[in-house]
């Protein structure tokens, strides 16, 4: 059985543009484990900051207030895809899909992630 990452075709299913309206779609909703709802909190990432193309093995969100990231999202398979997004986007990363994000200024939004088992792996996890 394949994990649910491995069963993306196109990385932007994770992409919800929340101030368009969107809600997380059906083909999505069954991917996604539960939200651990103690792990909301507001983050601030720093103009030109580096975050290497990473993954993990619980799902994580991030929810746009301010700013306009550039997001690349890559399969399992190597599908890599690349956006610019506006305030009121979500990224609900699956566990497994890698990502990073980056700007020329500050962005500011909400960072969750999924309930945990105790199994999974901590940190950014990279593939060879």
């Amino acid at each position: 059985m394949s994990s649910p990452a491995e069963q993306i075709d196109d990385p932007f299913v994770c992409l919800v543009h929340t101030g368009q309206g969107q809600r997380v779609n059906g083909a999505l909703e069954t991917m996604l484990n539960p939200v651990d709802a103690s792990t909301f909190h507001q983050y601030r990432l720093p103009a030109n900051a580096d975050v290497e193309l990473h993954y993990h093995d619980f799902d994580e969100y991030w929810w746009f207030v301010s700013g306009n990231p550039r997001i690349t999202l890559r399969t399992p398979a190597g599908v890599t895809k690349t956006v610019v997004l506006e305030p009121g986007d979500m990224v609900a990363c699956v566990r497994g899909i890698e990502h990073t994000l980056w700007a020329d200024h500050e962005l500011v939004y909400y960072q969750f992630s999924s309930v945990q088992t105790g199994t999974e792996r901590q940190g950014h996890l990279t593939r060879n």
